[in-house]
């Protein structure tokens, strides 16, 4: 017994570490991964913006955010900071800024303060966009703390292989994209969408050295009316965000060790109650199918182990190795295809977890109209499920009960004059049973996080579907959300597993 608590002590003292491990891995390859949050909320405007028409003078590429609006979504994502600090924060154990709204009753006890502040912020905006309008007007942009301004022909003539090669690579699209900053940068240019800048300095023209004067006397007031708005709102831990609004700032561990997991940018709420609401349907799908499994192939695996080498288990062998060579999504799929109202059956629906006015019918008290529908909708998926493990269990099943059937003890049993039924049943079978039911722990994974592939084909909004589209849209508080649940469900899975297997076997000793 010592020995065994020993082994689980240690394994239990591994799920922190293995947790970590796998959570830092994943994290950073999201964050050095192309097509963050970031492009793909400026992929979403340039889509919206070109549908709506808006694109047509300036063409799809001069669409998105600015530098103000990238940094404020840098900061919420954790993106500003090095990945081992953003991946501590996103864990809870380093502090980071939290940002809260302020609440009008706030506001409304403290008319003097809150007049002031607003005061003083609709200076620094006036201020701030006055430097806007002239950056806009004279076509100059602002990176870092330089201005910059638009190449020119004489300046092109200065270098004209330079700059003809990257003409070839901006022509070549967004593939070598990264590559022509990188060419532009190593002289000291700046691409913007897709135009060269060349910093403000050198030689300027009259006319350029009054531009220049004016955006550094504005950029100047801009930063006096928020350095004064600052002093004067910052001794109530308050700050202003790139969208010029008031708002609370605390320092403070937030992360996953605290619920904090974030808010989700694709479905605009909590990315914990995203994930929570996809449980129950997961896990409803995934034990019916798994217990549909145990109820249909311990009984086949029993039958072919009695029958062994007849006509019965060779026909059912057939049945069982179609079984594995097929994908559970692919039976679902074939299913839909010859069973949904195609071209040839209409019997089963095409997908979704239940009818539209399912809800409606629970109401009026058609419990049975709404447990028809239910049925009728998770055949296809339940199938699916159950046919992933169907030709594993039955082998497991009979091979164990086979070598069972080969032992000492049921060869006394038989020869004391007992009957093979109750040999089977009463001896034998529990034995054998023993390598399906250590797999409980381990079978955890499936029924909670579902299998986005059969989720995706029956079209049912469950986790795996969740995490499936999450990676797609490059939602990072989905994605590390629903990694966190499937890596402490199948860790503690396992060692349930091992839990399972000792209590049952008593020739199991762990050491």
């Amino acid at each position: 017994m010592h020995g065994m608590l020993n082994y689980f002590g240690r394994r239990i003292l591994l799920v922190p570490v293995t947790f970590i491990a796998i959570t830092l891995m994943v994290y950073a390859i999201l964050r050095v991964a192309p097509g963050g949050p970031i492009e793909q909320l400026e992929a979403q405007l340039r889509g919206t913006a070109a549908e709506s028409g808006a694109a047509a003078a300036g063409g799809p590429d001069t669409q998105g955010l600015d530098e103000d609006a990238k940094e404020e979504l840098r900061r919420y994502y954790n993106l500003d900071r090095p990945i081992i600090v953003g991946y501590l924060q996103w864990l809870g154990v380093w502090q980071k800024t939290k940002e809260k709204r302020v609440p009008l009753e706030e506001r409304r006890a403290d008319e003097a303060f809150w007049g002031r502040a607003d005061s003083l912020l609709s200076e620094y905006r006036s201020a701030h966009d006055a430097f806007d309008a002239t950056l806009a007007r004279v076509k100059w942009t602002e990176v870092g703390e330089n201005l910059f301004r638009p190449v020119t022909d004489a300046v092109r003539q200065t270098d004209t292989s330079f700059f003809a090669q990257a003409d070839t690579l901006l022509q070549a699209g967004l593939p070598k994209r990264k590559e022509l900053r990188k060419h532009l940068e190593s002289a000291g240019y700046q691409l913007v969408d897709t135009t060269y800048y060349a910093p403000a300095t050198g030689t300027l023209s009259a006319a350029e050295q009054a531009t220049l004067a004016q955006l550094v006397a504005e950029r100047q007031a801009s930063a006096a009316s928020l350095e004064e708005l600052e002093a004067w709102i910052s001794p109530r831990s308050i700050g202003v965000t790139s969208t010029f609004s008031l708002v609370h700032q605390n320092r403070q561990f937030s992360g996953i060790l605290q619920g904090d997991f974030g808010d989700s940018f694709q479905y605009n709420k909590s990315a914990i109650d995203v994930i929570v609401s996809k449980f129950p349907i997961s896990i409803f799908l995934g034990l019916i199918g798994y217990f549909s499994a145990w109820f249909i192939c311990i009984p086949l695996g029993v039958f072919k182990a009695i029958r062994h080498r007849s006509h019965a288990d060779t026909i059912t062998s057939v049945a069982v190795f179609i079984g594995y060579a097929t994908p559970g999504w692919v039976a679902c799929l074939l299913l839909l295809i010859y069973f949904g109202g195609g071209s040839y059956f209409d019997v089963v629906p095409l997908g979704g977890f239940r009818s539209q006015d399912w809800d409606l019918w629970w109401e009026n008290g058609e419990y049975w109209r709404c447990v028809v529908d239910q049925c009728h909708h998770m055949a296809v998926p339940v199938f699916g499920y159950l046919i992933a493990s169907f030709a594993a269990m039955t082998i497991l099943m009979k091979n164990s009960l086979l070598e069972n059937l080969g032992a000492d003890y049921v060869r006394t049993a038989f020869s004391k004059g007992l009957p093979e039924r109750r040999v089977i049943l009463v001896h034998t079978l529990r034995n054998s049973m023993i390598p399906i039911t250590a797999s409980v722990g381990r079978s955890l994974g499936l029924v909670f996080a579902g299998s986005f592939l059969i989720e995706k084909t029956c079209n049912i909004p469950g986790m795996g579907l969740l995490g499936f589209n999450a990676i797609l849209q490059r939602d990072f508080p989905i994605i590390l959300g629903t990694l966190v649940f499937l890596v402490l469900i199948q860790l503690i899975g396992n060692i349930i597993s091992d839990v399972i297997w000792a209590l049952i076997d008593p020739r199991i000793r762990f050491q």
